[in-house]
């Protein structure tokens, strides 16, 4: 189960993870006139994705906690990746998240979807191996999240890949405000990083 923090407002915090610089002591990214490729430092795995997304290696919190490896934090992990739709604001905010954990109680509850989850009928298949995934929606006072994740287990290693679309009712702001974008557009867009995965399994 993913946690509240009210530390902190989520205007304020998308801004500045927005703005964090990279840093590569545990991967690189090579880029491109239109895609970058991130490898994962330990892991045998890459993302090709579109140069235009927002590479964050800030912490990601906010009203809802995104900072972990994955929504249930719960045991030992590796943020390895989180990218942003460019044109998240204050009002809305699109991320994927890539993590991993070769912790054994991650891996047992690896395929177990979070409390209040609603698992996916069907298997998805990433970057050539099976994922399982669920929907998970929250609100609390003005904010909204909505959350499509995969899990698998390869290799030992518990992946987890998460798709966030979170952000603020734009009806509390005076003038009201437009978000940047549907969060139906933006989860179809999240979606496609998918298949810029490539695993390269044992």
């Amino acid at each position: 189960m993913f946690k509240l923090s009210m530390t902190s407002a989520l205007a304020l915090s998308t801004l500045a993870v927005l703005s964090g610089c990279q840093q590569r002591d545990a991967s690189s990214s090579e880029p491109t006139d239109s895609v970058k490729t991130f490898h994962a430092a330990n892991h045998p795995l890459s993302v090709k994705y579109d140069a235009s997304l927002q590479r964050i290696d800030r912490e990601a919190s906010g009203y809802f906690d995104n900072g972990g490896w994955q929504l249930a934090d719960d045991a030992p992990g590796e943020r390895l990746i989180l990218l942003a739709l460019p044109e998240s604001d204050e009002t809305t905010i699109a991320l994927w998240r890539l993590g991993a954990s070769h912790d054994a109680t991650a891996i047992d509850h690896c395929l177990t979807p979070p409390a209040n989850a609603q698992a996916m009928s069907s298997i998805v298949t990433i970057g050539g191996e099976a994922f399982t995934g669920f929907t998970l929606g929250d609100a609390g006072m003005s904010h909204f999240q909505n959350i499509e994740g995969y899990r698998a287990v390869i290799d030992d290693t518990c992946y987890a890949i998460d798709m966030i679309v979170q952000g603020v009712n734009g009806e509390v702001y005076d003038p009201p405000r437009q978000p940047p974008f549907s969060r139906e557009e933006a989860m179809i867009r999240l979606r496609s990083i998918n298949d810029g995965i490539s695993l390269d399994s044992k």
